[in-house]
């Protein structure tokens, strides 16, 4: 006997001349090299051997194989907050993960990810790791003040075992504008604000400004121009290795995350003070997946917010 196949329309009407001439339904089943089940089952889609129809039994089949499978999961409301959170910039793990957090059901990301490659509009959401940044030029000037380096910082900071440990970066947009980013180590919280020009002390006040209400108990950055007057600023500041951006990969990483709101030609003088905030309330919104996808607000402050409504 053959292994299993599906029954065509030619092994219907083959049943059916059979069944015209009073085979049995053993025999037809060993001439057609199928189980006598098979044949059993396919003349129950009339209601006798005797009215059985192959252009009949082939609609009945091929609408039954069109509807066949699990029915859909992403679907209204949860279709709508899929497409939704894809939008802000969520990938398909985190939209998941928060979803069983807050939702307490069982939601895969990998049927997110099926749903996206069937709707290819929605494959632009997702943020595909590859190569980002751009190159960096080796420093050629020496210089001669003393800066404290990354590895005279303390271990607590080094662990992330307290708060108030932070990095700090330059974002660009067009025209080499830049947004300070500062970046709390332990819960990735972030702060945002526009840098009027590339002045050290300059950038020095805008920092305390920004972090004036929070925990400050050290700062590291790289080597850049507009971070190198630790004299100016209140806070210990340590410097990372140069060509070494893994030093502070965590605002780096989230630098990558905000690259979907703040491009390489976004004019940040047409930015607004209001726009910068709802940008830093999202990139702080967004669930982590070190966290048990809870968001950096809620490891910062220790408190409960609903995302998924």
């Amino acid at each position: 006997m053959k292994q299993y196949s599906r029954v065509s329309y030619e092994v219907r009407c083959q049943i059916f001349a059979y069944l015209q001439i009073n085979l049995s339904i053993p025999e037809i089943a060993t001439r057609l090299g199928f189980n006598k089940s098979t044949i059993y089952r396919e003349l129950s889609r009339t209601s006798n051997s005797k009215s059985y129809s192959p252009k009949k039994a082939q609609s009945d089949a091929s609408i039954k194989s069109r509807h066949k499978g699990r029915k859909p999961i992403i679907v209204r409301d949860r279709l709508k907050l899929v497409r939704e959170l894809l939008n802000q910039g969520w990938s398909p793990e985190m939209i998941a993960k928060r979803y069983q957090l807050e939702k307490k059901e069982s939601f895969s990301y990998q049927t997110i990810y099926n749903f996206v490659h069937k709707n290819p509009e929605l494959k632009q959401y997702l943020r595909f790791v590859g190569k980002t940044g751009i190159g960096r030029r080796k420093q050629q000037n020496i210089r001669k003040e003393k800066l404290a380096s990354i590895h005279e910082r303390p271990t607590s900071a080094n662990n992330r075992s307290r708060f108030g440990h932070w990095e700090r970066d330059g974002m660009y947009g067009a025209n080499r504008q830049q947004l300070l980013v500062c970046l709390e180590r332990k819960s990735r919280f972030v702060r945002l604000a526009k840098m009027p020009n590339t002045n050290a002390a300059v950038i020095s006040k805008l920092t305390e400004k920004i972090l004036r209400k929070e925990k400050v108990i050290t700062i590291t950055n790289d080597n850049g121009t507009e971070f190198r007057r630790p004299d100016t600023c209140k806070y210990p500041i340590y410097y990372c290795d140069a060509m070494k951006p893994n030093q502070r990969g965590s605002v780096e990483n989230v630098i990558g995350s905000l690259r979907k709101l703040v491009k390489r030609t976004t004019d940040l003088n047409l930015m607004s003070d209001k726009r910068i905030k709802q940008i830093e309330k999202y990139i702080n919104q967004v669930p982590r997946k070190m966290f048990g996808y809870r968001t950096p607000y809620e490891i910062y402050f220790n408190k409960k917010v609903a995302l998924i409504n």
